[in-house]
């Protein structure tokens, strides 16, 4: 027979290869191929035997069964026989296995092409998937090889347990009937410990040439890296910018046109222009997505293009079912809703103008210092908006400016943001408030101009000119003493009235009007203006009254009495 022949020669190299002397000075590869020759053929003798003799028995046992006494005794043998193939058959696909190494197994894993409806669905994400096989293919290959070695040696060391026990009942017993049994059951058994150890050869042969061929995993990673930037990473890059210059350029275009437009020349943040500038956005975004799916398709990336299908038809799918709950915030990006662009808006106690609806709104003050903020679409909802009334002002002081507090608190703002404020008072020291909790102390800002408020009298003995003389002769006094001292651009206006007769004065009502420049010197200019009051009286013989005290004084026993005045 065909497979005898071919046996024996295996055979014959096999001896002439051991009979040679290997040479002296082979290189390191050739010397490393000549052993792997050697493994493969050793590999393969521990097929032939148990292959040469199963072919043995099945003609013996097929030249029985031409004798067979009884149909029993040819039904038994048929068995025997169709057993016998079984092995014969098992025993020759590892042989060719061996012979094939892994190559054989990667050649049996390639499958032809399905042509029905379920396959044709799955070719939509198979690229996604085989992409994952390819990376993970050789790690559980060299697995699954591993665990059927160990399982094919468990088998060998089972069966060589049973042949042992075979081979000690065989000693202990002379009955024909028993031994021939026994002759039986040892085949059966000596057949299952060929195929394992047939099994046992496969698996090491493609585990060895496996981990051979098995590189180091900066080397794997590194030409995976180059093979990606190569390939996939260059078709990335390239949709990417593909996306990015459609999106560029489209928005450029439609800014442009927009700069021209009528209807956003009339009114920017009209129902018209808000759906144009939205329209806008979902026409650059459509523009980008195109570019990415034609590089993909010219390009022949079939995995990159299936990744990105996928996503899309999610974003689709759970558009569905998460956009209506976010209609009342389309409604307010379209300039829709309760908050509109340009309009005043109170947020966290602070004014503030609605610069920009989006889904980031943005929110500036231009009075306060990073006085811009974004703020979630979500967290606008619920705000009313008003429109600007003309000449409104957004904070009542600017950095620099001089105010005066509710609470006394009199200095220079130097830092306003939106959450604090610092104050700078006379003498160096600084006090912090919280923006809102500063508005709520109503500051007076006298940088833009102030009015001092000063109260004087005289004594009641000048009651002839009091209302005559000497508001006249205090005025005058007042004007060119604070024109000689702080010039007169400092000064806008100064005013002496008459205010009252109280119980012991004739008191005057001193208004002095004062520029913005002279808003340091508030405190002091109270002072000196009481200061130049008194000087006109020195000069004028006019007495400042005191405050009195009337003591009523009575003689006990009777009911006369005096009045006695102290100061």
């Amino acid at each position: 027979m065909r497979w005898i022949s071919l046996l024996a020669c295996v055979f014959l190299q096999t001896v002439l290869l051991s009979g040679q002397e290997a040479p002296k000075d082979l290189p390191k590869g050739a010397e490393k191929e000549q052993k792997k020759e050697e493994k493969n053929l050793g590999s393969l003798k521990t097929i032939a035997v148990p292959l040469s003799a199963a072919l043995t028995e099945l003609d013996k046992l097929q030249q029985e069964i031409k004798s067979a006494p009884n149909e029993d005794a040819m039904l038994e043998i048929q068995t025997r026989i169709d057993a016998e193939r079984e092995r014969v058959i098992q025993l020759r696909e590892n042989f060719r296995d061996i012979l094939g190494g892994s190559e054989a197994a990667e050649y049996e894993g390639i499958a032809a092409d399905g042509a029905n409806i379920q396959e044709q669905i799955s070719d939509l994400i198979q690229p996604a998937i085989s992409g994952i096989r390819e990376a993970t293919a050789e790690p559980r290959e060299l697995d699954k090889l591993k665990k059927s070695l160990e399982t094919w040696r468990e088998r060998q060391r089972k069966t060589d347990s049973v042949l042992a026990r075979i081979a000690q009942l065989t000693q202990k017993t002379w009955e024909e009937t028993l031994l021939s049994e026994l002759k039986s059951a040892r085949r059966i058994w000596a057949g299952r410990r060929a195929e394992a150890a047939s099994q046992i050869a496969v698996a090491e042969v493609q585990i060895g040439e496996r981990a051979e061929k098995r590189r180091p995993l900066w080397e794997t990673f590194s030409e995976g890296l180059s093979d990606f930037f190569k390939n996939r990473g260059m078709n990335l890059l390239l949709a990417l910018g593909v996306a990015a210059s459609g999106f560029y350029l489209t928005r450029k275009i439609y800014s442009w046109l927009r700069h021209f437009s009528p209807v956003h020349k009339k009114d920017k943040h009209n129902f018209t222009s808000r759906i144009s500038d939205v329209l806008a956005v979902a026409i650059a975004v459509i523009i980008a997505i195109a570019g990415v799916l034609v590089v993909f398709y010219t390009r022949g990336d079939w995995l990159l293009l299936t990744l990105v299908i996928i996503f899309l038809i999610g974003i689709a799918w759970a558009g569905k079912t998460a956009v209506p709950p976010y209609l009342e915030q389309i409604r307010m990006i379209l300039n829709l809703g309760s908050v509109r662009e340009g309009e005043r808006v109170i947020y966290q106690g602070l004014p503030w103008k609605v610069s920009a609806l989006g889904i980031f709104t943005t929110f500036t003050n231009p009075n306060l210092q990073g006085g811009q903020i974004r703020i979630p679409i979500r967290d606008v909802m619920g705000m009313i908006s008003r429109p600007v009334a003309p000449r409104e002002v957004w904070f009542p002081t600017v950095p620099d400016d001089w105010v005066l507090l509710s609470d006394g608190t009199f200095g220079k703002t130097i830092i306003q943001t939106p959450e604090q404020v610092v104050v700078l008072q006379l003498g160096g020291s600084l006090k912090n408030f919280s923006t809102p909790d500063f508005l709520g102390l109503s500051p007076e800002n006298l940088s833009h101009g102030f009015r001092i408020n000063v109260a004087f009298g005289i004594d009641y003995r000048h009651q002839a000119d009091c209302t005559s003389t000497i508001p006249e002769v205090l005025e005058k006094a007042l004007t060119n003493a604070l024109f000689h001292e702080f010039g007169r651009e400092a000064i806008r206006s100064i005013q002496v009235d008459f205010s009252k007769a109280s119980a012991s004065s004739l008191d005057y009502e001193i208004l002095a009007d004062f520029d913005g420049s002279m808003a340091h010197r508030y405190n002091p200019l109270k002072r000196r203006i009481q200061g130049i009051c008194i000087d006109a009286c020195n000069e004028n013989g006019w007495v400042i009254p005191f405050t009195q005290i009337t003591i009523h004084q009575t003689d006990s026993g009777n009911e006369t009495g005096s009045e006695k005045f102290v100061r």
